[in-house]
């Protein structure tokens, strides 16, 4: 979007509770939020209906746009293509809901009943008529696409929005500072980052890996960025949090001094962790792509995924990271060991990480097929009305 802006597009969005991001670079950004009558859990038909409010004051004052691009998942574009008809409509979809992607048949930790097929009937629903709406749809890695039903990944596009590679990249002299005290690029540093620290994104098993880690590599330092709510996953922890649980977890006589949990982080806060990272753990159920694992193999951070997550399709073993059994913390330990004990193979699979997100997901490269999209939809519509 600040690029559009840049270019001299006008630009409207709409959004429930998000404020309008402030800087430079957004700025012509017209923002307008939406309101729902209930703050408990509205349907999705609410959220429909109140964008669609939004919309129809828009065409009242002849404001309708050249093209619309919505996420499907919560109701937002239900009744779209009605309010705006001979507009292209451009849907993100983002994933299928299922068990899997929620870890049921992948984490071995995860025990009980599976979870309610009812779950996920709304957010799907939600997205088969998206995508049936829509003028073309679009996810942003192959993995994601690979979630959906035959029929419907025969309708989406894999194209990412891009990473701007100019702005985000390695940095030898990067540092930060751990309880005080400074750490620079090519110390033992491992990483992790989410949203929320929670299963989903392999917390559990980082953790159960980490006295191993921490005997054979005594120097080394486990950084946690993220927040402790209980995330997108569906299992409840067992304590106060997910992390609490995994911390507790651990043996007596592991040094948790070296263990380092920041929260939250603003942006280029974590792009200086992922710079200083000698190991990026990107473990994952087959769930959404984190913008953090392709921002850390931009960094050239070495990363450990596993297969099924939703980087492993990008990644060959050995060559531009390493991929473990994603339930066998005794090959992530190992794995994680190797790399702190060996700087040279650490550097190359770095720089090969970030030759990786150059060729797949580099901006400049992306920008342009984003254009050349909303040029051949618009001009089809222009036809199609003459």
């Amino acid at each position: 979007a600040p690029a559009w802006l840049a270019a001299g597009h006008q630009i409207t969005a709409l959004g429930s509770c998000s404020d309008a991001p402030e800087g430079k670079a957004w700025e012509g950004l017209r923002y307008l939020r939406y309101h729902l009558k209930s703050d408990d859990a509205p349907s999705a038909e609410q959220r429909g209906a109140a964008v669609a409010e939004i919309c129809r004051h828009l065409l009242a004052r002849d404001q309708a746009p050249d093209l619309v691009l919505v996420h499907t998942a919560w109701g937002e574009a239900l009744g779209l293509n009605t309010i705006w008809p001979d507009r292209p409509l451009i849907a993100f979809p983002e994933l299928w809901g299922s068990p899997l992607a929620l870890g049921y048949g992948f984490d071995q930790s995860i025990s009980g009943d599976w979870p309610d097929p009812e779950l996920f009937l709304q957010q799907n629903s939600c997205s088969r008529q998206g995508i049936e709406a829509a003028s073309v749809s679009l996810v942003a890695s192959s993995s994601q696409r690979c979630s959906f039903p035959p029929d419907l990944q025969q309708q989406l596009q894999v194209l990412p929005e891009g990473v701007n590679l100019e702005a985000i990249g390695p940095n030898p002299a990067a540092q930060l500072h751990l309880d005080g005290r400074p750490v620079r690029a090519g110390a033992p540093l491992v990483t992790l980052v989410s949203r929320e620290l929670e299963p989903l994104r392999g917390l559990r098993q980082v953790l159960r890996a980490w006295p191993s880690v921490s005997a054979a590599v005594p120097e080394a330092e486990l950084l946690l960025v993220g927040g402790d709510d209980s995330g997108y996953g569906l299992e409840e922890p067992r304590g106060d949090s997910h992390l609490n649980d995994a911390l507790l977890a651990l043996p007596a006589g592991v040094d948790c001094s070296r263990i380092h949990v920041v929260g939250w982080l603003e942006h280029q806060a974590m792009l200086t962790v992922l710079q200083c990272s000698a190991c990026h753990l990107a473990l994952s159920y087959p769930y959404t792509l984190s913008w953090s694992v392709l921002e850390a193999m931009a960094c050239a951070a070495p990363l450990i995924s596993n297969p099924g997550s939703p980087i492993a399709a990008s990644i060959l073993d050995g060559a531009n990271g390493v991929l473990v059994p994603f339930n066998d913390h005794h090959q992530l330990a190992e794995a994680m060991i190797d790399l702190l004990r060996d700087p040279v193979r650490r550097h190359a699979l770095g720089q090969a990480a970030r030759r990786t997100v150059e060729q797949q997901f580099n901006l400049r490269h992306t920008l342009p097929r984003y254009q050349a999209l909303f040029e051949e939809l618009t001009a089809a519509e222009r036809s199609s009305n003459h």
